[in-house]
């Protein structure tokens, strides 16, 4: 006869659609006979094992039926039943050891086939049966291979930041609930924007992408075998890419992502939950606007500054003074003990201390701010001058919540007139009193800034539209 043992271990595994508490896979060894020894489509169960697993799961049932089901629930077969606390079993023995065990030909084919290949065969249960009712009191699943069986628990921290180290140590659990050994087993270490974490082979990238692996997130366990447990720590050498975007993340714990290793189930092969991506709220940031212009039209003292077609100053904070035709004195009501002084004839900007406003003498400092003068001369005003603010910046410091839009480090806005709203530790709205719909919002993470139409300020919403602006940031 030839002889295929199925030799199947009891171990705990999550069978889906099976009551809490009725979880644990049952050992039912099977021989093939040889030569349809025992008639066609015919397994044989052991029959001293069969009836160590009948007295188990009846030991507190007064009578029962016991039968095998398949994967969609329907009988395959009535092993026996109990009567007055004794088994009988409804087959022939065969060799005084086993119990014949007659199939359908194409639930034979399966069952073979499993024990051959030794695959997973999910889904089929022994059931135990009310003798009247048929109401099923127990059931127990069943597989039919000797497989390994490896599930993951992964331990790690809830909180992070991109381009961190994971300092708490980052702890995966291995456990081999199957019944032979498992070898060259890789555990990976897996980022994804949501909780459908695919089981495959993660990529490896420099920045970040969906389900990616972590830098050093790979670890390989020769051996484990059956029963034995294991823990793999990675001690902080993990690390999260610069680019990770803030928010809820999962983290998970890979086994086997390749499916290199016959298991009973692939079910608890991934271990994850969610991690939350902080960005650190920065010392100051600095919105740079090179193209900042000062236009003034001396005809009607008309003042105002702007930067990407946005007004910043509508000269109502501004004193003016008209020295000469060609000579124009401006102070910021901020400006304590210096002015600044334009000729338009010279095309020259000097910042003059030592002297009060609109008055003649002081220090001069050449400002090198370059002037476009439209009409004018020694004798006559021009019709037009702008100045090219080239070194303007508006700042900000989240802590001390100090703000100042600069130009040539020096201030040039009414602080009463701005606002400064704080969505996230990276996330900032910017609002001066002259604009009527819209505002700004600065992303530190990403280092940029949009202009929000149609939103309400300090708040989500909007349309944006992004400033060609560099966003600088100091930590």
């Amino acid at each position: 006869m030839k002889k295929i043992l199925l030799a199947i271990l009891a171990f705990a595994i999550l069978i889906p659609g099976l009551p809490a508490g009725e979880e644990t896979v049952k050992i039912l060894p099977m021989e093939i006979p040889a030569d349809g020894a025992s008639g066609a489509n015919t397994l044989l169960a052991v029959l001293s094992r069969l009836q160590a697993l009948g007295e188990e799961l009846t030991a507190d049932v007064p009578a029962a039926d016991i039968m095998l089901l398949n994967a969609q629930g329907s009988p395959l077969v009535t092993l026996g039943s109990l009567k007055k606390n004794k088994l009988k079993w409804d087959h022939k023995t065969f060799q005084g050891k086993f119990l014949a065990l007659k199939f359908a030909a194409a639930e034979y084919t399966a069952l073979a086939g499993s024990i051959k290949a030794k695959t997973p065969l999910p889904g089929y249960q022994i059931v135990v049966c009310d003798p009247e009712t048929q109401a099923v009191i127990k059931r127990f699943a069943v597989a039919f291979s000797d497989l390994a069986d490896l599930a993951v628990q992964l331990n790690y921290p809830v909180k992070a930041a991109p381009g961190q180290a994971l300092r708490q140590e980052v702890t995966v659990s291995l456990e081999n609930r199957g019944s032979v050994a498992a070898r060259n087993i890789r555990l990976e270490i897996v980022l994804s924007g949501d909780d459908r974490v695919p089981l495959r082979r993660a990529p490896a990238a420099a920045t970040f992408v969906e389900d990616m692996l972590l830098e050093n997130g790979s670890e390989t366990i020769p051996v484990l075998e059956a029963g034995q447990q294991t823990t793999v720590t990675f001690n902080g050498s993990l690390k999260l890419p610069e680019d990770t975007p803030p928010g809820k993340h999962y983290l998970a714990v890979t086994v086997d992502p390749e499916n290199s290793i016959s298991e009973l189930s692939d079910d608890n092969n991934i271990s994850q939950g969610y991690i939350m991506i902080n960005v650190p709220e920065p010392a100051a940031f600095a919105v740079e606007m090179p193209e900042t212009v000062l236009h003034f039209v001396p005809a009607d003292y008309g003042f105002k500054i702007v930067c990407f077609d946005t007004l910043f100053s509508d000269g109502k904070d501004w004193k003016l003074c008209k020295m000469k035709p060609n000579v124009y004195q401006i102070k910021h009501v901020s400006w304590n003990d210096f002015f600044w002084e334009i000729d338009t004839y010279e095309k020259v900007v000097w910042e003059i201390t030592g002297i009060a406003f609109c008055k003649k003498g002081g220090k001069s400092r050449d400002l090198n701010i370059k002037v476009e003068v439209v009409g004018g001369s020694l004798l006559t005003p021009p019709s037009r001058f702008t100045l090219k603010l080239e070194r303007t910046r508006l700042r900000f410091e989240p802590a001390t919540k100090k703000f100042v839009l600069l130009t040539y480090e020096k201030p040039v806005c009414h602080l009463p007139f701005w606002w400064v709203c704080k969505r996230e530790p990276y996330l900032y709205q910017v609002r001066c009193v002259l604009w009527e719909d819209f505002f700004w919002q600065v992303d530190t993470f990403k280092k940029e800034a949009d202009r929000i139409s149609g939103g309400k300020f300090c708040s989500i919403g909007g349309s944006a539209a992004k400033l060609p602006a560099q966003v600088t940031v100091e930590k």
